[in-house]
């Protein structure tokens, strides 16, 4: 058997989580930042920009000086008209270290630009974005009822319920769980 083309590993089931394995790995220095002002960087250098942004919204707490970012750019989606969500920023920083901080900052407190909050996210391929949103329904099911969850890499939800730790790879494995033990609450 000779060598896989791209065409042979894309079709193969297993080729497709290969491949989007990969781009994931690929994303892992990126953040995407949601909810700032279309048009507010003023055609100011991106980087640039992203990089002030950063110092002057997260502060000396996570950045004493501008991160060192590679690019950083809106995602490629149109322009949207007046009044709609602005376009997302993709970052990527040099340093993966400075990524996490940044994020894991950004989880415990609220960072506002002119006066829109901001929400930061790992960027994930549209198909991990898929699997991890498949969790949806009963990750609200789960915060209604107070109970302890996490989603961990790449798509497996932790519940933790009645002092005891469980991990599901499925949504239909966590909705099983969520109707035999925790609905019944």
């Amino acid at each position: 058997m000779g060598p896989l083309s791209a065409t042979d590993i894309i079709s193969d089931p297993h080729g497709r989580d290969h491949v989007d394995d990969i781009e994931n790995r690929s994303r892992r220095s990126n953040l995407r930042i949601v909810n700032i002002p279309e048009g507010s960087e003023n055609g100011k250098d991106p980087v640039k920009f992203i990089a002030e942004l950063l110092v002057e919204c997260v502060g000396p707490d996570v950045f004493t000086e501008p991160p060192e970012l590679e690019r950083a750019h809106r995602s490629l989606a149109t322009k949207p008209k007046d009044g709609k969500p602005a376009r997302p920023f993709v970052v990527r920083f040099l340093r993966f270290q400075q990524r996490e901080a940044a994020l894991r900052w950004s989880r415990n407190h609220e960072v506002k630009f002119q006066g829109s909050p901001l929400r930061f996210y790992p960027d994930l391929s549209s198909a991990l974005a898929r699997k991890r949103a498949e969790y949806n329904g009963v990750k609200q099911a789960l915060y209604k009822k107070g109970v302890r969850f996490r989603l961990m890499h790449p798509a497996r939800l932790v519940v933790t319920f009645e002092a005891q730790t469980f991990t599901f790879d499925s949504p239909e494995e966590a909705q099983e769980f969520y109707k035999r033990r925790v609905a019944k609450e």
